[in-house]
């Protein structure tokens, strides 16, 4: 049971990042940012209104369907951001040298993933207290 919600919390990061995946095709992104900060500035890039309502739609969708607690599977949905500051900031020594406001930012990303997932698990409390 707890390996399996592992599994389901993973599979919120994956879909995160396919989300913006989604943007980006849908934007017409380019994906060759320049410089120490390629993969975080293709993810700042795409993360807009758009991002935001599908993060919301993912996250409406994660809190009524998976019985998962609503704040970790909204941080989930963002987590490819904070993985790609670090892992610059691991190969590129001294950028993201303010990690800790970047981390204040992609809480900022997070807000449309944590609201759906608390609207939706309200959603799917109130369908279960119906039936």
């Amino acid at each position: 049971m707890f390996f399996g919600k592992i599994i389901q919390y993973l599979f919120l990061v994956f879909i995160g990042f396919l989300l913006i995946l989604l943007v980006s095709i849908i934007l017409e992104t380019p994906a060759t940012p320049q410089g120490e900060y390629h993969y975080s500035s293709f993810l700042r890039n795409n993360y807009g209104i758009t991002a935001a309502i599908l993060y919301l739609i993912a996250g409406l969708a994660v809190g009524y369907l998976m019985e998962l607690k609503p704040w970790l599977a909204g941080i989930c949905l963002i987590l490819i951001f904070p993985l790609t500051a670090l892992y610059e900031a691991t190969v590129y020594r001294g950028s993201h040298n303010l990690i800790p406001v970047e981390f204040l930012v992609f809480l900022l990303y997070a807000l449309p993933s944590l609201a759906g997932a608390y609207l939706g698990k309200w959603l799917s409390d109130r369908a279960e207290k119906t039936n």
